[in-house]
């Protein structure tokens, strides 16, 4: 499976026209590839429906495990995935034993020193 999944889209067209004597686009040869992802993993509309069984999963097998999602609706009647987090507990409980730190980030800053 590993390796549908790394195939580029350049290796079907080849493989394309040496086996089967064909020339493909880039666009058949595109598409070809999200019909095998999909039937690999599922559609995006699948994985969404799973999320909220999936992360219940990991909270009742990790109890105490902090849980969050997020989803944006459009047009009223149909959610779009935004953002998932969760934190298993023996990693919450463990961050009392850490040393306090300050980390300031600001990936706005380029060159030397720039605001």
């Amino acid at each position: 499976m590993k390796k549908e999944l790394s195939t580029s889209v350049a290796m079907i067209q080849d493989t394309m026209e040496r086996d089967c004597g064909h020339e493909v686009s880039y666009w058949k040869a595109w598409m070809a590839k999200q019909k095998i992802l999909e039937r690999l993993l599922g559609t995006y509309e699948e994985s969404f429906q799973n999320l909220p069984k999936t992360l219940l999963a990991i909270k009742d097998s990790n109890p105490g495990t902090t849980i969050t999602r997020d989803h944006k609706m459009i047009d009223g009647n149909k959610a779009t995935f935004r953002r998932a987090f969760w934190a298993f507990n023996a990693l919450i409980n463990r961050f009392q034993y850490c040393c306090p730190l300050i980390s300031i980030d600001n990936t706005h800053l380029y060159g030397k020193y720039k605001a």
